[in-house]
């Protein structure tokens, strides 16, 4: 008998998103619970590590780590004949989700300089100043033009051919990377240009066909439709 699965987190994309792709895409039902920011103050002392996404599996009590949840939901994938983490690539996908997370981490830390700098080892005082904008700038800038380039050419290096990061199907390795890449083209990051990826056409195409997976495409499509009826 399949699990009763119940993931919970904020209604957005953030680090959940990987894993609510993977039980769409393998076919998983769960309970997709997304939380308003003002109710996390009071349940977050009940989460085992005071963040989210939290799951819980036929109502015991929850568990936590997102690349954990992500393999989970790989595995039951697996099981309905979806192969997100097979055992005969699973090697080959732990090693490009350690690529994907290495872009993440990246990623993690340009936006969190806008956030929290003063987790990055700034002055308590400095956010929200023009001196914290200043900073900002400079990491932004500077990680555009060294550091992205290079993530874009290890990517459509496995993704040139036409399929996706592990071979001609799609992994939890592409649940994971998608999100982040299709932060890019949307413009909501100062200093990172909307048009960034326009220069890598291998890896827009590969974006283009992750989303247009059936079952990927049907879950956007739902979830803007109950967002528009909301």
């Amino acid at each position: 008998m399949a699990p009763t699965l119940k993931l919970t987190y904020f209604d957005i994309q953030g680090v959940a998103e990987k894993i609510r792709l993977a039980f769409h895409l393998g076919g998983v039902e769960f309970q997709d619970v997304r939380i308003g920011f003002p109710e996390w103050a009071a349940m977050k002392p009940t989460t085992p590590y005071g963040q989210l996404p939290i799951m819980s599996i036929d109502g015991a009590p929850p568990m936590a780590q997102s690349d954990a949840m992500l393999r989970y939901a790989g595995r039951l994938a697996n099981q309905n004949g979806v192969l997100l983490y097979g055992a005969h690539n699973e090697l080959a996908i732990d090693e490009a989700m350690g690529l994907v997370g290495d872009f993440g981490a990246d990623f993690g830390t340009l936006i969190q300089i806008g956030m929290t700098p003063a987790k990055l080892g700034h002055p308590e005082d400095l956010k929200d100043t023009d001196a914290h904008a200043a900073v900002v700038k400079a990491l932004r800038t500077k990680w555009m033009a060294q550091s992205f380039p290079m993530r874009m050419a290890q990517i459509a290096a496995r993704v040139e051919s036409g399929g996706f990061l592990v071979g001609d199907t799609v992994t939890i390795a592409d649940c994971l990377l998608v999100p982040t890449l299709a932060r890019f083209p949307q413009g909501t990051v100062d200093y990172i240009d909307a048009a960034c990826m326009d220069a890598y056409p291998a890896v827009q195409a590969y974006v283009a066909r992750f989303m247009a997976l059936p079952r990927v495409s049907a879950y956007y499509h739902a979830l803007a439709a109950a967002k528009a009826a909301a």
